[in-house]
């Protein structure tokens, strides 16, 4: 019996939405807040950026037409054209091709990271914020373009007993961090439980990331400390007690496109 391959497409992407919706549903309501929250969906999908990488109009357009890359018609044309999901996106396409992967399969690949039944609400959103403010996660591109997004501890254990089918492996904190210079990715900041609140997971946001013009620390009436590079706090014990156990009054974060948003306790 011939095997129909748009049958098995459409039964594999049915796979991943049904996924998807596992994942969601088992995410605590802070998270879901987080995720639609107005300030990081401007920090995710308002904000624009150039690629960081030396592509020549001609190819950046040909992903644009191939559906690789998506591009807002109102930006099309624009220098800073990418939101910031699709910068990292691009980032890692940028990396697949070097290994020869076929546009044919990143647009697959892309259509599992971007494609979804919940709204505002995405794989490879999910997978980014993950690894930004809890566990970094790396993307496995299978066969035919087909991803998977899994924790990177959990896959160094599971492909160390071969259970894994080949495939190329990226690990996402690198590509982040080419979106973020002023990054503290690799900073513990010994906030516990940061999914439990909608307003710790956006503090940890800005700090891993660096993604401000400067944070105003509340630490107590009258006392105010300013923070411009989180790669600095690691010295700075007296302020990392304040942030690790919760213990300032406010925080007032000023983003570089003059945003502001406020973190209170």
């Amino acid at each position: 019996m011939e095997l129909n391959y748009e049958k098995l497409k459409e039964y594999n992407d049915k796979l991943n939405q049904e996924s998807l919706k596992e994942i969601y549903n088992e995410l605590p309501e802070s998270f879901i807040q987080f995720t639609n929250s107005e300030i990081i969906n401007h920090c995710l999908h308002q904000v624009k950026v150039g690629t960081k990488n030396e592509q020549s109009a001609r190819v950046l357009n040909s992903w644009i037409n191939s559906d690789v890359i998506f591009v807002k018609d109102e930006d099309k044309g624009k220098i800073r054209r990418f939101d910031r999901l699709e910068s990292i996106w691009l980032n890692i396409v940028v990396e697949a091709r070097k290994f020869g992967l076929p546009l044919e399969s990143l647009k697959q690949t892309r259509k599992d990271l971007t494609q979804s039944p919940i709204k505002n609400f995405s794989l490879l959103k999910f997978s980014i914020i993950n690894t930004i403010i809890r566990e970094p996660q790396v993307l496995m591109i299978l066969e035919d373009g087909y991803a998977k997004v899994i924790s990177h501890d959990t896959h160094w254990k599971r492909a160390s007993r071969a259970l894994y089918p080949t495939h190329i492996l990226f690990n996402l904190t690198e590509f982040i961090s080419l979106e973020y210079p002023q990054n503290a990715l690799s900073v513990d900041f010994k906030i516990s439980n940061p999914y439990e609140s909608n307003e710790k997971m956006t503090f940890l946001y800005f700090l891993k990331t660096g993604d401000f013009k400067s944070i105003q620390l509340h630490v107590k009436t009258g006392d105010v400390r300013l923070i411009e590079d989180p790669r600095t706090l690691v010295e700075n014990k007296e302020i990392m007690k304040y942030i690790s156990s919760w213990g300032f009054v406010k925080a007032e974060i000023i983003l570089n496109d003059g945003t502001k948003t406020t973190i209170t306790l």
